[in-house]
C-alpha cells in the first residue's frame, strides 16, 4: 500500500520511499538536453499549476531531465524518477517515458502538500501497450473543446489511445471533401429520443460534425500528449446516415428502400451494398481520413450488420454467386477483406469488433473483443492480435449502481460498478507466451445513446476511468482495491480542480 501522502493513479510498478522532500520554488532550476525543451516547458507548467511554485521561494534545487539508453529494459513508455531533497532526476529510454514521468510528478504535486514532493524512487512501466478509451460521437456530438479536455484526462492517467467513433446510423461526424453530403445530410437528424423516455422523440433537429481543420488540430493536440487517435468509420452496417446522404451505395434494389438518418437508437438495417462502386466510394473516403490520422490503426466497426437487405438484394446475391460465397456471413467477410486491402494500401491495419470473424477472420486483422471472451480465444488461436473490450467489464454506458436501489441517471442498461471495473483482468489464464504477445491491450467504451451532453460523459467515465487506468497500467500483483480507493479520494480533489463532473463513490 502506498503512503497516504502519495495518491498516484495508476499505481507505479515499483516505489521506494525516502526521508525528506523536494521543495518546488521560484529558485528551482530545470536542465535538459536541447532536444528535450518541450518536456522542460511541460515541467515548468506543472510547477506553475502548483500553488507552491508561486509561494515558496526560499530553496534552490535542481531538476534534471534525461534520455538514458540503458533504460530500454523499461520499454518505450517506462521511466525512472529519483527525488532527493536537492535534486530531482527524471530519466527514460524515450520521450514517451519522460512524458509519463511528468504525469506522475504532476499527480503528486496536485494531490499532496502544495509545492512539495516526497523523496522517493519510482521505477515504472505499463503492463499493456494499448490503453484505450472509446468515445461515440455518432449518437451525440460533444465538440472540440470537450475532446481536448477528454484527451487531457486520458493523458493524466497514462492512457495512450483515443478510439473515436465518428459515424453511425444517427449521424456522420467527419468532413469528407469529395462527398460533402455526408455532412450536409448525414450529420443531421430530425429528432432524438427524449431523455428519460427512449421510445418517443423530442421533435428537435440535431446536428454537428468536425471539419478537417478541426480533426488536424485535435490529432496534433493528442500527439503532443502521446495519445494516438484511432478513427472508426462503421461498415458494412451502422451506415444509415452515409446511405441517406448517398443512397446509390446502399441496397437500392430491395423493397421499400427509403434510407434516412435514423432518429432512434438500436440496430438498424441499412448496410452498404457490396458493389465495386461502393468500394470505390469507401476507398475515396479512407484516402481522406488516413491523410488526417497518421496512426497505424483504422477501425471499421464491422459489428451488428443485419443481413436481411443482402438477402433481399438481387445485386448482392449475384455478387455472392460470382465469388463463390455460401451465405451472407461469408459476404460480410468478403466485404471486410476488400476494405482491409484498401487500408493496407494506405499503410493501415484494420481493427474491427469481434463480428469481423463471421464468415472467416482475416489473418492480419486486429479484433476488438466485446461480446464473449470465446472470440478472443478464437482470434488468438488464429494468431490475430486482439484488444479486450468485454462489454460486461468495460462498457461505461452501463449503470454504476443498481438503479432500482439508487437514484442513477438514465443509462442503456447493465451494471458495471467501480469494483468490477477494477477487478477486470484482460489477459486470460492459460495463454501461451506467444498468445500473450497478441493481447495488445484493453479499452473501455463510452457509447453515447444516453450521454446527452459532456457533463453526462464525464459522470459515466469517472471515477471508473481511474480504476480502468490501473487495469491497463499496473501489474496484477501490485493491485489492491482497498489501496486504490484510498488513493482515489485524493484524485477526486484533482478531478474537482479540473472541473470534472464525476460520480462520488464514497
Amino acid at each position: 500500500m502506498l503512503p497516504q501522502t502519495l495518491q498516484l493513479i495508476p499505481k507505479p510498478q515499483k516505489i521506494e520511499m525516502r526521508e525528506g522532500s523536494f521543495e518546488v520554488s521560484g529558485k528551482t532550476s530545470i536542465s535538459a538536453a536541447p532536444g528535450l525543451s518541450l518536456f522542460k516547458t511541460m515541467l515548468k507548467s506543472t510547477f506553475a499549476e502548483s500553488a507552491g511554485a508561486r509561494t515558496r521561494c526560499d530553496q534552490a534545487n535542481e531538476v534534471m531531465l534525461a534520455l538514458d539508453p540503458d533504460l530500454n529494459r523499461l520499454g518505450e513508455e517506462g521511466y525512472l524518477l529519483d527525488i532527493q531533497p536537492e535534486k530531482l532526476t527524471l530519466s527514460a529510454h524515450s520521450e514517451k517515458g519522460l512524458f509519463y514521468g511528468i504525469q506522475t510528478v504532476r499527480q503528486i504535486l496536485l494531490t499532496s502538500a502544495q509545492g512539495m514532493l516526497p523523496c522517493l524512487m519510482i521505477e515504472d512501466a505499463p503492463r499493456l501497450a494499448w490503453r484505450g478509451l472509446m468515445l461515440d460521437e455518432g449518437r451525440h456530438f460533444f465538440g472540440k473543446a470537450f475532446v481536448k479536455k477528454f484527451i487531457d484526462l486520458l493523458a493524466l492517467y497514462k492512457m495512450n489511445t483515443f478510439h473515436w467513433h465518428l459515424t453511425e446510423d444517427q449521424g456522420w461526424r467527419i468532413e469528407i471533401k469529395k462527398y460533402p453530403q455526408l455532412t450536409s445530410v448525414g450529420s443531421k437528424r430530425a429528432e432524438s429520443p427524449i431523455e428519460g423516455d427512449r421510445t418517443n422523440g423530442d421533435g428537435l433537429p440535431y446536428e454537428g460534425f468536425y471539419t478537417q481543420e478541426d480533426i488536424r488540430e485535435l490529432v496534433a493536440y493528442a500527439s503532443d500528449r502521446f495519445i494516438n487517435i484511432v478513427p472508426e468509420l462503421e461498415m458494412p452496417g451502422h451506415a444509415a446516415a452515409a446511405i441517406a446522404a448517398y443512397p446509390e451505395y446502399g441496397n437500392v434494389d430491395i423493397q421499400d428502400y427509403r434510407p434516412e438518418v435514423k432518429t432512434r437508437w438500436g440496430v438498424h438495417h441499412y448496410t452498404y451494398s457490396p458493389t465495386e462502386e461502393t468500394f470505390q466510394f469507401l476507398e475515396n473516403i479512407i484516402q481522406e481520413v488516413t491523410s488526417l490520422f497518421p496512426g497505424k490503426y483504422f477501425h471499421i466497426g464491422g459489428d451488428e450488420a443485419p443481413k436481411d437487405q443482402w438477402k433481399g438484394s438481387p445485386i448482392a446475391q449475384n455478387i455472392m454467386r460470382a465469388n463463390g460465397l455460401n451465405d451472407e456471413h461469408e459476404l460480410q467477410s468478403y466485404f471486410i477483406r476488400r476494405v482491409e486491402r484498401i487500408l493496407n494500401k494506405h499503410g493501415r491495419t484494420l481493427v474491427g469488433w469481434d463480428e469481423i470473424q463471421e464468415g472467416g477472420l482475416s489473418p492480419t486483422a486486429t479484433m476488438m473483443v466485446w461480446r464473449d471472451k470465446k472470440w478472443a480465444t478464437l482470434a488468438l488461436q488464429n494468431g490475430n492480435s486482439i484488444v479486450m473490450a468485454h462489454e460486461k467489464d468495460t462498457y461505461f454506458d452501463h449503470y454504476q449502481a443498481d438503479p432500482s436501489e439508487n437514484k442513477e441517471p438514465e443509462a442503456i442498461g447493465g451494471l458495471l460498478p467501480l469494483e468490477k471495473v477494477y477487478a477486470f483482468d484482460p489477459v486470460m489464464e492459460g495463454l501461451t507466451p506467444e498468445q500473450e504477445k497478441c493481447v495488445l491491450g484493453v479499452q473501455a467504451q463510452l457509447w453515447s445513446e444516453y450521454l446527452f451532453n459532456a457533463e453526462k460523459v464525464e459522470y459515466m467515465a469517472f471515477p471508473r476511468m481511474c480504476a480502468f487506468a490501473e487495469v491497463a497500467w499496473t501489474k496484477v500483483e501490485n493491485k489492491s482495491y482497498e489501496d486504490f480507493l484510498a488513493r482515489l479520494k485524493g484524485n477526486l480533489a484533482l478531478l474537482d480542480r479540473m472541473q470534472v463532473n464525476y460520480r462520488n463513490p464514497f
